[in-house]
């Protein structure tokens, strides 16, 4: 068995720290010696009561910066990575989305030599993530791109673990009194982060599609959003705005919860993207998919093969989608049942968390394996990682020339 440090970017409530937490739990059943490490700003945020309850080992560290500044990484979060690394005699680092990624990198992976795993759940794996690092994608589409441009990467997709998402345990039915959601009305649910980049616009889209569904209240539709974070303000004013016109409470802000299970499974329909879509999927509700710049697809069958293969997330053209338009026959009982019953069933067959746990465990198993130098994997991220954010595509391409030359050179050496 090995002895694992999993790194959480932050300690907020997302889908990228559940799905963390997930696997750590799972690899922590299966006998393996696990702890959690993470960085915070200042407040701790609800995922570290998450990993308490869960029985892990949390060790954290302040920084006030969420990327880095001017030197390749958070100096001190990867020293304080590096300290509980070495003090816990660490296998492998299993690290969670890029800033984290490369404190892990130039801290316990360089002092140590620890083998470094990392995952990134976002809608695109930087190119110049270090070399030596074993990566890890939630897509297909991303495993490819990765493998493309020369990244050790593997697929994982964001797993569920039936045990934990199950929908006879979970109090729906409280959730829905608790909220005055009566039993006759039909509650469309969002359970996520609110991020400016990849939620806002989307969520913003569901609350003008319940205007457009049910401007007289007349089929009895609530929106219930459940989530926290930098864009809960602008959102709560817009729901305020839309239950104004609309004479009654239509869209509900619940906040975050630690616990979200009651919130999948008290809705009738649910939308979202990434793990959350998933989670609900796994309580048996039919779904729609949000995305950015427009875009909204549900998740039927003639549109499991592109969720599947692409993630459960997708980018508009720019111009809003029908989104009530894909709502409306999920208003069908009968279709609802049907769809929900399918969803569940696609989840349980391709997304269980015992498969995820089988993959990470050979994954580390090649990390071990890999003996690639370390300064060769740091020229070229430091170099590609400055053209890509400074340079543009034009001084990109000329960098390219000097970074292979550079790799060639400490290969050589």
């Amino acid at each position: 068995m090995s002895r694992v440090l999993v790194g959480l970017h932050q300690l907020e409530l997302g889908g990228s720290q559940l799905n963390a937490l997930d696997l750590a739990t799972g690899l922590r059943d299966r006998g393996h010696v696990v702890e959690v490490f993470a960085a915070h700003t200042g407040e701790y945020g609800p995922m570290a009561e998450i990993v308490r309850e869960r029985g892990l080992p949390l060790a954290t560290v302040e920084h006030p910066r969420d990327r880095p500044g001017r030197y390749p990484c958070r100096r001190g979060v990867a020293a304080a990575m590096t300290a509980h690394a070495r003090w816990m005699k660490a296998d492998f680092l299993h690290v969670y989305e890029y800033p984290l990624i490369l404190d892990a990198f130039y801290g316990p992976a360089r002092s140590l030599g620890t083998p470094l795993v990392g995952t990134v759940l976002a809608m695109a794996v930087p190119t110049w993530l270090p070399r030596s690092a074993t990566l890890i994608a939630g897509t297909e589409k991303l495993v490819e791109g990765g493998r493309a441009v020369g990244q050790e990467i593997s697929l994982i997709e964001p797993p569920v673990n039936p045990a934990w998402d199950d929908p006879d345990g979970a109090d729906g039915a409280g959730f829905r009194r608790r909220h005055r959601i009566g039993e006759d009305e039909l509650l469309l649910g969002i359970v996520c982060r609110l991020n400016p980049d990849m939620k806002e616009e989307g969520v913003g889209r569901a609350m003008r599609a319940i205007e457009q569904l049910d401007p007289r209240g007349e089929r009895r539709l609530r929106l219930v959003v459940t989530g926290d974070g930098p864009s809960y303000g602008r959102l709560a004013s817009l729901a305020s705005t839309v239950n104004e016109r609309l004479g009654r409470d239509a869209v509900v802000m619940t906040g975050a919860m630690a616990d979200s299970r009651p919130a999948y499974a008290a809705a009738d329909i649910a939308l979202g993207m990434g793990g959350s879509a998933l989670r609900a999927m796994a309580y048996g509700k039919p779904l729609v998919v949000l995305g950015i710049e427009g875009f909204s697809r549900p998740f039927d069958e003639e549109t499991a093969a592109y969720f599947l293969e692409e993630g459960f997330y997708g980018i508009g053209g720019g111009e809003p989608e029908p989104l009530a338009e894909q709502i409306a026959p999920l208003l069908d009982e009968g279709r609802r049942r049907q769809l929900g019953e399918w969803s569940r069933a696609v989840v349980l067959d391709r997304f269980g968390l015992d498969a995820a746990l089988d993959t990470l465990e050979a994954v580390f198993e090649r990390a071990g394996e890999r003996s690639e130098p370390w300064l060769p994997s740091a020229l070229h991220t430091t170099a590609q990682r400055t053209a890509s954010e400074l340079a543009g595509e034009r001084v990109r391409q000329r960098v390219k020339p000097v970074v292979h030359w550079a790799l060639a050179r400490g290969a050589a050496t």
